[in-house]
């Protein structure tokens, strides 16, 4: 009888193992989120409205708030599948291969100065990658393995060459980026505070890079050379005596080594100052092979979360790289399923960021339930949706888009041009040169936003935030009425109504209340004698609101 019940245990099992694969999986998670939110007795938000999720579906696919137009089709549709029809719209689009080598650029880079490769080059390489959905291992196995000679890949290398191949630096940045651990503070010893963290994980990895060097080939051009290294030695500070050794190792596992039979030569160019080194068998090579790989669980995982805290606002493990026992994600289950997920679909990005953005947690409201103590939800229950503070390119492509001031920008980059003659004549003579000054001109004014916006500093604007939106001469001409932008469209509508709606449909994507219509009202007619001015401070009031700061 007790064989007979285990048997059909088994069975019941392997039933519900079987539909569990075959459930999508925004089902999934929802499932997994809300038995999150049971045992807790948490209370979740209901779904947030069209506008709301037009919004923030727009500004996490495309980097971007959405055109006016585009909100009232939206709106006005009564298409059951209409979200969905949206999602799969802006996957496809080029503004989601664009925003995606911009969000990758910061995570790889993380604001480096050019040194070898340029930001243009390289956020190039990422953009055509997103735009064909390469699959994220071999994005990552080419960017690992690139040495910079191959002129196709040559932005790849952008990884190492602008670190300048330094071997701790590389070291902490490919636990942290590609394996969602850091290990800087194992690198002299076994981690302080985190047990997990081990002083051979460190130099285990430095084994990979340890051997690459920078090598400059006749034409000037910087590639990568690798001079033979099978393993390190290493010992702790605390134990200088007792020195250790460890050849190529991915945290716990320690990889094979090929041994280059007796008598002969380990290079296919040996090393000189005038040949690039080239070894028979590269570690490199192993790394970007095996790192981004089912035989690393560790990569799914962290670029599983990393996926999921760009679309949620918080990764299921937080802070990003910080993955070790000591510091559990708050849904294992449901990260092991989302990491198990990426793998099958062989990481398949589009669609795995499809998925989350169906899922119910993620269109989920920001705005806490009446009755509900904001102080009882915490963010990794994801009750509500975790409102996210706009990136200094969001900020500067929505700006721009909310002000419908593109055309502004664009005169304001030729003025500066033409300020040299001579060299504009030459610009105009040549069009792909024009276009590449017209792109650096704008890269040195999204350089204001970067400077300022580029911080962690919560939800709460800064003094110098707030006053550079108040007071850059940038901000205010994308304001002020100037070739057609929304200033100078609108302030020809004499309908207070119809100019308000299409202030806020512009600016918040969504319409007016009752009531904003009313303080509007009452703001003209105060300022009766220059109704051009009251709109421009409405305008600025808007954009320099909470709401178009935050994605929510």
């Amino acid at each position: 009888m007790r064989i007979a019940i285990q048997f059909f245990s088994i069975i019941i099992l392997l039933t519900q193992s079987v539909a569990h694969a075959d459930e999508s999986l925004h089902v999934l998670i929802d499932q997994q989120i809300e038995d999150g939110l049971v045992a807790r007795k948490i209370e979740a938000a209901e779904s947030c409205s069209d506008a709301g999720f037009m919004r923030r579906i727009s500004l996490d696919l495309t980097g971007t708030i959405p055109t006016a137009n585009a909100v009232r089709e939206f709106l006005a549709s009564t298409t059951a599948d209409k979200r969905t029809k949206l999602i799969d719209q802006l996957l496809d689009s080029d503004e989601f291969a664009q925003h995606m080598a911009a969000v990758f650029d910061v995570l790889l880079m993380q604001r480096r100065v050019d040194k070898y490769v340029t930001t243009g080059e390289w956020r190039a390489y990422l953009a055509e990658s997103f735009a064909v959905n390469k699959p994220l291992d071999q994005l990552a196995t080419e960017i690992l393995g690139a040495d910079g000679v191959d002129e196709k890949l040559r932005p790849a290398a952008k990884f190492y060459l602008d670190r300048a191949v330094n071997k701790d630096m590389l070291v902490r940045d490919i636990g942290r980026v590609f394996l969602g651990v850091d290990l800087q503070c194992a690198q002299c010893h076994n981690h302080p505070g985190i047990d997990d963290y081990l002083h051979q994980h460190y130099h285990g990895l430095s084994v990979f890079v340890a051997g690459s060097k920078t090598f400059k080939q006749p034409d000037g051009t910087m590639v990568l050379q690798e001079m033979v290294t099978r393993e390190i030695e290493f010992a702790s500070v605390f134990q200088p005596d007792n020195t250790q050794k460890t050849g190529p190792r991915i945290l716990q596992v320690l990889l094979d080594v090929p041994e280059v039979p007796e008598g002969e030569e380990e290079y296919i160019e040996k090393p000189s100052r005038k040949v690039r080194a080239v070894p028979k068998f590269s570690l490199r090579k192993l790394l970007s092979e095996k790192l981004p790989s089912n035989a690393t669980p560790e990569f799914g995982r962290n670029m599983a979360n990393r996926l999921w805290a760009m679309m949620m606002g918080r990764g299921l493990v937080h802070p990003l790289d910080m993955h070790h026992s000591g510091n559990p994600p708050s849904h294992p289950e449901l990260l092991e399923l989302l990491a198990k997920r990426l793998a099958e679909s062989k990481f398949d990005m589009k669609s795995f960021l499809r998925e989350l953005a169906l899922s119910k947690t993620y269109q989920r409201s920001s705005l806490v339930p009446a009755d509900v103590d904001a102080n009882t939800l915490p963010p990794e229950s994801y009750a509500v949706a975790n409102m996210k503070g706009l990136s200094p390119e969001q900020l500067f492509q929505s700006l721009l888009q909310a002000t419908g001031s593109h055309r502004v920008l664009e005169a304001q980059i030729e003025e500066t041009l033409k300020e040299d003659e001579e060299a504009y004549k030459a610009l105009a003579a040549d069009m792909e040169k024009h276009m590449q000054a017209r792109a650096d001109g704008r890269a040195v004014r999204l350089k204001e936003f970067v400077g300022l916006f580029d911080t962690d500093g919560g939800f709460q604007a800064s003094l110098t935030q707030a006053l550079f939106i108040a007071n850059s001469e940038t901000v205010i001409s994308w304001i002020e009425p100037g070739h057609d932008n929304l200033a100078a469209r609108v302030a020809k509508n004499e309908d207070n109504s119809q100019l308000l709606d299409e202030i806020y449909v512009n600016i918040v994507s969504r319409l007016p209340t009752d009531e904003e219509l009313q303080v509007f009202n009452e703001h003209v007619e105060k300022k009766a004698n220059d109704r051009t001015a009251a709109i421009v401070e409405i305008i600025w009031a808007l954009v320099a609101s909470s709401e178009f700061r935050l994605n929510h």
